[in-house]
């Protein structure tokens, strides 16, 4: 509840703000290089999972790209986005002995396209108008992968924990997420900006890693999927009997991206990423501070 109505605050800030702006409507383009790191429950700390920043494994980090536009005014903006990641998880980068001699891994190919809005709320302050916050609605597309014997092998179709056993079904390849997040816009030009964006994603599903709740009957899997599925269900070595618990299945998977934005404006109008009521003054002395800082 506390997320929604976060979103229900930003969102409405925004479209208010959007409606009362008087600033002409222009457009931008963004393209985007960065790193993501997922929160689930392979990997994390020495102890029990904590699903906060202690539970973060550095060495889970992989690259994430993607591209975007959106619609400018003084203090709001509305964008779209599609980003690309590769989510990693491994209890071998745990501290946590029980973590460890579950010996589960998993890759997870992600596709998100999300809907934003971002307001700037300082825009009256000179020392911070640059300052941005934004949530926002979006869809993913996830599929985890293990490895076993050099292959990367889908784990969903498997049903590692006996859905298949149960349900003739596993969960879905799809999902929602909340975007959450904030950033500063360094300009570049007087049509471009060079954005430094961190924000989290919060899911609704806790299989972004393939891990969730117990271990079923592995003979059983065997028998229903075969024995890949049976070996990538449980690689502790210790044939863990039916029930046991393989995850906390009360906290949902979430990722963290960490991007750098390059935006550049549309057409022949100011440039909102630019903040529109720059003189021309002050855009030479940005331009010579420039000179020294990139």
């Amino acid at each position: 509840m506390m997320r929604v109505g976060i979103l229900s605050l930003v969102m409405g800030t925004a479209v208010v703000s959007y409606g009362q702006s008087n600033t002409q409507n222009n457009w931008s383009y963004t393209v985007m290089v960065g790193t993501s790191n997922m929160l689930g429950d392979l990997g994390g700390g020495s102890g029990d999972a904590q699903f906060g920043p202690l539970d973060m494994d550095l060495k889970a980090t992989r690259p994430a790209i993607g591209v975007g536009g959106t619609l400018h005014r003084t203090s709001v903006s509305l964008s779209t986005n599609l980003i690309y990641t590769r989510l990693y998880g491994n209890d071998a980068y745990s501290g946590s002995e029980t973590r460890l001699v579950r010996n589960l891994s998993a890759r997870t190919d992600l596709v998100e396209l999300n809907a934003v809005g971002e307001i700037r709320p300082f825009y009256s302050s000179k020392a911070l108008r640059r300052v941005y916050f934004y949530s926002g609605l979006g869809g993913i597309f996830y599929q985890p992968k293990a490895e076993l014997d050099g292959e990367w092998i889908k784990l969903r179709p498997l049903g590692t924990e006996g859905q298949l056993l149960t349900d003739n079904q596993t969960y879905s390849k799809f999902d929602l997420v909340v975007p959450l997040g904030a950033g500063y816009k360094f300009p570049l030009t007087e049509r471009s900006t060079l954005n430094l964006d961190i924000g989290t994603r919060f899911t609704f599903t806790d299989y972004l890693d393939d891990v969730s709740t117990q271990y079923a009957d592995n003979a059983a899997i065997t028998e229903s999927t075969g024995n890949i599925a049976a070996l990538l269900a449980d690689r502790s070595g210790l044939a863990y009997p039916e029930g046991a618990m393989r995850a906390n299945p009360t906290k949902n998977d979430s990722y963290f991206l960490v991007m750098l934005k390059l935006e550049r404006s549309i057409g022949s109008g100011n440039s909102s990423c630019y903040f529109d009521d720059v003189s021309p003054k002050a855009k030479r002395k940005i331009l010579k501070r420039q000179r020294g800082m990139f």
